[in-house]
């Protein structure tokens, strides 16, 4: 998979040199172990895998010949393809200052409460994608509704409930995604984020 170094960045690709260059010092400062809300939503290890995408996207964007190969191999229309963008995470802003599950937290969904339905779900144990999507549909939330609040993209988060990962981000990332959704169901979100991924590691042999 690549990965698109501006959106990484969360830059635009037509931003000047020195922009660049500010740009990876925030990514830095936010992203880095000196910063403990990073540890609210990644392991150490998945944080350092974080930082060291931000960290690669510079080594090739603050050169200005290697950003000008860069370019010249994306063609500027990466940000178009999906699966290779990160234009979601400019919204999503996992550790900025505000609590990034704001929105998702404060939705209250508008449906029919089921016993049974409401009996497995406190039940549940190995939340895999298809189960995900099985509560969002039994609450009564569409893709473009999760999509308005969480400021995920439908497609990223149809890939989540999919679980596939040709379309989907570095592990990292999936976890925020995974657990933005999770608030907005009204669900445990680290007994839900720790299964998914989990389950989602086991299934595509990743460590």
């Amino acid at each position: 998979m690549r990965f698109n170094y501006y959106d990484i960045l969360e830059i635009s690709p037509f931003s000047p040199q020195h922009e660049i260059t500010q740009a990876f010092d925030r990514a830095k400062q936010t992203y880095s172990g000196d910063n403990p809300a990073i540890y609210t939503m990644f392991s150490e290890n998945e944080a350092r895998e974080l930082l060291k995408l931000v960290e690669e996207a510079y080594s090739v964007l603050g050169n200005k010949s290697l950003r000008a190969l860069y370019d010249e191999k994306m063609g500027n229309t990466s940000q178009k393809k999906l699966d290779v963008s990160f234009e979601a995470l400019k919204k999503e802003s996992l550790t900025q200052q505000t609590n990034p599950f704001k929105r998702a937290k404060n939705f209250k969904a508008q449906f029919e409460v089921r016993t049974d339905m409401e009996q497995r779900i406190l039940a549940q144990q190995d939340w895999a994608g298809e189960f995900l999507k099985e509560v969002r549909e039994y609450k009564q939330i569409t893709l473009e509704v999760m999509s308005e609040v969480t400021k995920i993209t439908p497609f990223y988060i149809q890939s989540v409930e999919e679980m596939n990962p040709q379309h989907l981000p570095a592990t990292v990332f999936i976890r925020g995604y995974v657990g933005q959704i999770a608030k907005m169901l009204q669900l445990d979100e680290k007994k839900v984020t720790d299964s998914y991924m989990k389950l989602y590691k086991a299934k595509n042999n990743l460590k």
